[in-house]
């Protein structure tokens, strides 16, 4: 379920490229979102247009290309694009032939108040989901979020259901300045959802753009982004108050985690990462699949990858 922490990677050259064994491909659905967190970059600016068929050749090249071990599904919010099951069947079929693992969907779960999309999900290859959660307090995160968003109550009862259908549910959490920055804040939201999921991963807002991000951060984002030392001293004294289960440094070569557990369930720690820890002309960590089909290993959906493997 933790599938950041599972293994260090191995690395292999394809033309001019290092590519890791532990390739994730995000495939991005749509930049369309039906919430307005003031940090998200998809409300900055403009993807490209669609295209479906660059789209579907995208990931046949992508299956074609690499041996990628987990897929994720992104947006914006990808339960949102009206080909959302679709693409999903489009991505289960490139995986039959292939070694990959899991196919995550993470989403702010707005489509599980729809029946029908909980029930296809859970007759789907989707095998995860990466809930988004912003604060223990349903005011404070309907906020943050622009809207009504999901009850810790409708939360359990998703737990439940995923439970039963073989699949997990992990709780996304960003943290910044005036929001859950102490332990004790951390504390009340892993407490608050204990027995409601599988593992709560609390990460940093940061103030860089991403490794090359489609837009820039927005001006909340570099007002509120907790410096890296910070975060590491802040992670330190969490994990002082409960059991460090063990950390992972460099996975996929830029990313540091450590994992903890509080309250009898499991928190995921991902430390602040700057940008540049990897060459992104020649070193492959993620794939990025977008809209419009451009395949890259930057959040750039103009820089597609394929014309640097020859």
């Amino acid at each position: 379920m933790i599938q950041e922490m599972i293994r260090q990677p191995e690395w292999r050259t394809i033309g001019r490229c290092r590519v890791t064994s532990e390739l994730f491909l995000d495939a991005v659905f749509t930049s369309a979102c039906d919430c307005a967190c003031p940090f998200c970059i998809s409300r900055t600016g403009e993807y490209a247009a669609e295209d479906r068929e660059a789209w579907a050749q995208a990931v046949r090249d992508a299956f074609r290309l690499f041996d990628i071990r987990t897929v994720i599904l992104l947006g914006g919010e990808a339960a949102l694009d009206p080909g959302f099951w679709e693409k999903t069947e489009m991505l289960t079929r490139a995986m039959e032939n292939a070694r990959t693992e899991h196919m995550i969907l993470t989403t702010n779960g707005m489509g599980f108040l729809d029946p029908e999309f909980t029930e296809r999900l859970l007759a789907s290859r989707i095998d995860a989901v990466n809930l988004s959660r912003m604060h223990y307090s349903q005011a404070v995160n309907d906020g943050i979020f622009g809207r009504n968003t999901l009850t810790r109550e409708e939360i359990s009862r998703l737990y439940a259901q995923l439970r039963s259908a073989g699949k997990t549910l992990r709780l996304n959490v960003n943290v910044w300045r005036g929001n859950l920055d102490s332990p004790e804040e951390m504390d009340v939201f892993a407490e608050t959802f204990a027995g409601c999921c599988d593992a709560v991963k609390f990460t940093p807002l940061m103030r860089t753009d991403m490794f090359g991000t489609v837009e820039e951060v927005t001006r909340y984002t570099r007002e509120k982004a907790i410096p890296e030392p910070e975060i590491a001293g802040l992670w330190e004294r969490f994990t002082a108050r409960h059991t460090l289960v063990r950390k992972a440094s460099r996975v996929l070569g830029f990313v540091d985690y450590a994992e903890v557990e509080a309250f009898g369930g499991t928190v995921i720690l991902k430390y602040a990462q700057v940008e540049d820890k990897y060459d992104r002309e020649t070193e492959i960590p993620t794939l990025k699949l977008y809209p419009n089909g451009c395949l890259s290993n930057e959040w750039s959906f103009t820089r597609d990858i394929r014309d640097r493997l020859i």
